[in-house]
């Protein structure tokens, strides 16, 4: 549940399967359109409606009660339709999201509206749940709830109510049941924290490198492997961040995560693309991955001159605000 908003919207996709006699009548307007067509999907039904020069449109459906994609080729948002409907709908390519209804089948769609918009703001990333202190916790939680039943639901259809307050319990159930986990594991790596370390690891240009070796430096740690598709994209941005920061107080460190197997892979890799920095090979000791609980990779971290945490989950050397954190401590 990394994105949990992605459970509400997947959610109502399930809803609906009522086919009343008649149809859909669709109207509105695109400001700042930079297509000349939108369409309406789902995973059964498609047409495309042309668009008038100033944006506008209008056209028939005829439809499984349910929850539609509205796109325009870059932009998307979602539609609840149901044969029997006259909606009219105002967006800008803007943002998508924020859509003013009119007509018939306009409660409905502002339900779905606010629900996704909601998810989008607050829950998109529940870490932000599991870092409160216990009593904030709480008080987060309640307030939660209490925004999710104020929505109101007068003229909405049943189907959507009942399906989305399944899936709202669900949700404050999940937070609920990951805080004690997530919030210890939240406070062992805040800021500031003592950094798990890493010990005579094999140094590429010989010798072993503890991270004690490099106290008095920042230190930006990438563990990587060479199998690893989305590290070896990283490389050429690393690089280029290495030659930026080159005479600054940081030193670049690469662990290599890879199997015994691939230690010549390894090697030949780092020659060949002519990675800098401080290259380490793990080999068998995975004390250090196991103690940042690393799943995935790459993962990225950075370590104060004292050897403490300044973020276990720190930005990727693609990201702009990574060289944002590096000029925020004066590195």
């Amino acid at each position: 549940m990394k994105k949990i908003f992605l459970l509400i919207t997947a959610s109502i996709f399930l809803i609906g399967c009522k086919d009343p006699k008649g149809f859909v009548s669709l109207s509105g307007k695109i400001e700042n359109a930079e297509t000349v067509d939108i369409t309406i999907s789902s995973k059964t039904y498609k047409k495309t409606i042309r668009l008038n020069n100033d944006g506008s449109f209008k056209d028939t459906l005829k439809v499984k009660t349910g929850v539609y994609t509205l796109t325009d080729g870059k932009n998307k948002t979602f539609l609840f339709l149901s044969n029997g409907y006259d909606l009219n709908l105002d967006l800008n390519v803007v943002d998508f999201n924020q859509i003013t209804f009119k007509g018939k089948g306009k409660e409905s769609n502002e339900f779905i509206s606010k629900r996704i918009l909601f998810a989008k703001d607050k829950l998109s990333d529940p870490n932000t749940y599991f870092v409160l202190e216990p009593t904030e916790f709480k008080s987060r939680i309640s307030e939660l709830k209490q925004h999710l039943s104020s929505i109101s639901i007068t003229n909405v259809d049943s189907t959507i109510v009942n399906q989305i307050s399944i899936e709202d319990k669900r949700l404050v159930e999940y937070i609920k049941k990951n805080y004690e986990l997530k919030y210890a594991n939240a406070i062992k790596f805040k800021k500031g924290s003592p950094s798990p370390k890493f010990t005579n690891f094999e140094n590429f240009n010989g010798g072993k490198t503890s991270l004690d070796d490099l106290k008095g430096k920042f230190v930006y740690i990438d563990v990587w492997a060479t199998w690893c598709g989305p590290c070896k994209q990283q490389i050429p941005f690393l690089k280029q961040i290495e030659k930026e920061y080159e005479h600054k107080n940081i030193a670049f460190v690469s662990i290599s995560t890879d199997r015994a197997n691939k230690y010549d892979a390894w090697r030949n890799m780092i020659e060949n693309k002519q990675m800098g920095g401080i290259q380490l090979y793990a080999g068998t000791d995975k004390s250090f991955s196991i103690e940042y609980q690393i799943n995935t990779i790459p993962r990225f971290i950075l370590i104060d001159p004292d050897g403490n945490i300044v973020d276990a989950n720190a930005p990727r050397p693609s990201e702009p605000r990574l060289k944002e954190l590096f000029n925020s401590l004066n590195i």
